[in-house]
């Protein structure tokens, strides 16, 4: 059966254009309109490329990732400043209001400044005016004031942009969502950026590919084996406690603290074919 699917699947990543509808209840349905369905056998695509979904924050500051200049494998956000759990942990204090944990923030500092020390040597652009990484003396008063400046920036802004690629889901109830990741992230975290409702659902305007879709979907409940790149515009929700770890749930799998955002528009596209959202 998956077999038969993957023509529809690929058409849904690789034609048309695509709209984001904010409603009622609160989701984004994304639409995408099939503009090629008599010739999708040969635009199956080698590689993605990113979309565009055209915001930008007031601060400055978004959570698009950047590739660490060091050529180490990690990813960083906020302007290339922090790694995802540091972000992360910035945007939670910022919104709630609360101080960062101590622990978090000693992490985050040494991070940082090692990042800097590094980047100094390497002959890479860096904050000049970070102190010289000492994990005998630690330079509380500058890290305050990077620690400071993060925040101010980050409660003003209530929209962000961030670039992701992902596989499309493909559920029992033969609807189609894809869910908006963070490069780096993983379980567990002291707190995490997360979407309401995690995964947003895509609906096909062509209804004859709508309904063969549905027909031949009824018991999958799998990935869709295409990747497709978006950028997507996220409109700040709410940070929340969720309250002390459950005892059913294991460390790695729980973070306490979550930043809440709606998907405001998103832009994907393929190596061939651009897919546009409508501003709102």
């Amino acid at each position: 059966m998956m077999k038969s699917l993957l023509p529809i699947m690929a058409a849904m990543a690789m034609t048309g254009c695509m709209t984001a509808e904010r409603m009622p209840d609160g989701t984004t349905k994304i639409r995408f309109s099939d503009e090629a369905a008599n010739s999708l056998a040969s635009l199956i695509p080698n590689g993605v490329v990113p979309g565009r979904a055209h915001g930008v924050s007031a601060s400055g500051l978004d959570l698009n990732y950047t590739m660490n200049p060091l050529n180490n494998g990690t990813y960083l956000y906020l302007n290339g400043q922090f790694e995802y759990d540091c972000a992360a942990a910035m945007l939670y204090s910022a919104k709630s209001g609360q101080p960062l944990e101590v622990s978090m923030s000693n992490n985050c500092r040494s991070s940082y400044l090692m990042q800097q020390e590094k980047l100094r040597m390497a002959g890479k652009p860096y904050d000049r005016g970070a102190p010289a990484y000492d994990p005998a003396n630690p330079p509380h008063a500058y890290w305050a004031k990077v620690v400071a400046r993060t925040k101010t920036q980050l409660a003003a802004a209530n929209q962000f942009n961030v670039r992701f690629a992902g596989y499309p889901r493909l559920g029992r109830n033969g609807k189609i969502t894809i869910r908006v990741q963070f490069m780096g992230a993983a379980s567990g975290e002291y707190a995490s950026l997360v979407t309401i409702p995690e995964r947003t659902e895509v609906v096909l305007d062509d209804p004859q590919l709508e309904v063969a879709l549905r027909n031949q979907s009824k018991e999958v409940n799998t990935v869709i084996t295409q990747v497709i790149s978006c950028d997507a515009v996220l409109d700040y929700n709410k940070a929340v406690d969720k309250g002390p770890r459950p005892a059913a749930i294991s460390p790695g799998e729980y973070s306490r603290y979550e930043v809440r955002f709606v998907v405001n528009k998103m832009g994907c596209k393929d190596h061939q074919r651009q897919f546009y959202t409508v501003n709102r």
